[in-house]
């Protein structure tokens, strides 16, 4: 579970870059851009091999994937729910299953990028995996804010 927590202060120190590139943080398309800035930013000091980069090309291939997978279903489950409100007979019951299952994908896809990044981290060599630790601690009110961004902004969902 530490590990897994570092990880995801590593993924939160790299939109965490953000906050220091101009514009970074205005609108999505600021937000896309100053993340791609942040991406490439890590990339250049981790300094990956050729090899990793193919086999971290390859994991995000496969992520990508699973997310349409793991989005449509919760994006279904979430148009169920809106269906069964409409409905004039709906129990309790009806409503909370929708939105356990609603929980399950969300879980579902909270549990893939956790893996995603585990996986990326493990392809690591100790000295980039210190740079991306230093990155992520360096820069921690920066991630405070950008999670609290995510969620506000239902990127999350």
């Amino acid at each position: 579970m530490k590990k897994l927590s570092v990880i995801a202060i590593i993924v939160f120190a790299i939109t965490a870059f953000l906050s220091a590139q101009p514009n970074g943080m205005k609108g999505r398309m600021g937000m896309k851009q100053g993340m791609k800035n942040a991406h490439n930013f890590l990339l250049e000091k981790l300094k990956l091999t050729p090899e990793q980069k193919n086999k971290i090309a390859a994991l995000k291939i496969s992520f990508q994937s699973n997310m349409i997978d793991l989005r449509a279903s919760l994006a279904k489950d979430k148009l169920a729910l809106k269906e069964l409100r409409i409905k004039s007979d709906f129990t309790r019951n009806d409503v909370l299953n929708e939105v356990e299952k609603m929980n399950k994908d969300r879980d579902a896809i909270s549990v893939a990028f956790a893996n995603h990044m585990l996986d990326i981290y493990a392809l690591l060599t100790p000295e980039q995996q210190k740079i991306a630790k230093d990155a992520a601690f360096n820069n921690w009110g920066g991630m405070h804010k950008m999670c609290n961004n995510f969620h506000r902004r239902g990127m999350m969902n």
